[in-house]
């Protein structure tokens, strides 16, 4: 089985280590920058909080899909929300009508976005499934990827994802096949909402959950999708050691006490930081659209009030155009 990492950066090096570690044939196609770092540094260096240190190398480094990059039958699409659509044709080039295409995008739209693409430049149908990474992937010097949560991959389960699976748990590593991942999407986002929150607040994420006024806003902003889900029936899947639903009254203790409650419920690494702020800091547009503006477009299809999700979002648009953003904005 023959598989690509389409846009690979962050999360899609270290997606392709695993599976590189797995002893899986494995290409990607990156920027010019990616395939450059992983040369001179002879491979991928993957590293975790849980110390994890391994170096391996792709099997091919592409920078570009053309005439003779070669077909595969299972292909993760790591790419930002926004830059989807716009790969249709790549997609079709680098697959065939038994391939697998693998979304690895949070928030929501995407996969709707992708399909209708697709559909609109080709009759022949290919399997549109979705992945996500619940973990934070922290891209240092040297071609090295570190990982600074906890978690495991998560794929929807078809015949090549049993595949990788298999060859994953054959190497001592995991990762989640679920039949629905409705239910693993909405309650992804549930903690996606925090990343622009870890955008604006400019420091990792353990310190910015120490600050009592950022985690209230993020229980304000959590509070907004979880009314949303409930007038909408969407079925939120369960990420840390307590019920979606909990989240916003924990984030609301006294710093003490969430500083306790917080050690049981998600370990993170002190020096985690979210993709967006990496985005931020890379002056590249963001997934807001995706996340935080998804729940306040829902929230007007439902009727229900999302102004912190909106307060957020018009936050994020300023940082995109280089202006400052003080936190106390928000509230």
């Amino acid at each position: 089985m023959k598989i690509a990492i389409f846009g690979a950066g962050s999360t899609g090096c270290y997606l392709a280590g695993e599976l590189l570690m797995a002893k899986l044939d494995v290409s990607l196609i990156c920027r010019e920058r990616i395939k450059r770092s992983i040369t001179d540094n002879q491979g991928i260096t993957l590293t975790s909080y849980q110390g994890l240190h391994q170096k391996v190398m792709p099997n091919a480094l592409f920078t570009e899909v053309e005439a003779d990059t070669p077909k595969f039958d299972l292909i993760f699409v790591t790419l930002k929300c926004h830059q989807v659509r716009e790969i249709s044709e790549q997609l079709l080039q680098l697959s065939h009508q038994q391939s697998t295409i693998v979304l690895m995008q949070n928030g929501l739209g995407s996969l709707d976005e992708v399909k209708q693409a697709l559909a609109n430049i080709s009759a022949q149908p290919r399997l549109l499934i979705q992945g996500i990474t619940p973990f934070n992937v922290l891209q240092k010097q040297h071609a090295t990827f570190h990982k600074g949560t906890e978690g495991e991959f998560i794929f929807a389960n078809t015949p090549h994802t049993q595949t990788v699976q298999q060859a994953m748990q054959s190497a001592g590593l995991t990762c989640t096949l679920v039949d629905d991942m409705a239910p693993i999407i909405y309650g992804k986002l549930l903690l996606n909402l925090n990343n622009a929150l870890n955008a604006i607040t400019d420091v990792p994420i353990k310190q910015q959950l120490s600050q009592k006024q950022t985690r209230k806003l993020l229980s304000l902003a959590m509070k907004e999708w979880l009314a949303v889900c409930q007038k909408a029936r969407l079925p939120l899947a369960q990420f840390t050691k307590v019920k979606p639903q909990w989240l916003p009254l924990i984030l609301s203790l006294p710093d003490g006490l969430f500083t306790l409650l917080a050690k049981q419920m998600l370990d993170i690494d002190p020096q985690a930081r979210s993709s967006m702020w990496e985005d931020i800091q890379a002056k590249r547009k963001t997934e807001i659209d995706y996340l935080n503006q998804a729940v306040v477009e829902l929230g007007k299809q439902y009727q229900v009030n999302t102004p912190i999700n909106a307060a957020i979002c018009a936050g994020i648009k300023k940082l995109e155009q280089g202006i400052p953003v003080d936190i106390a904005e928000l509230l």
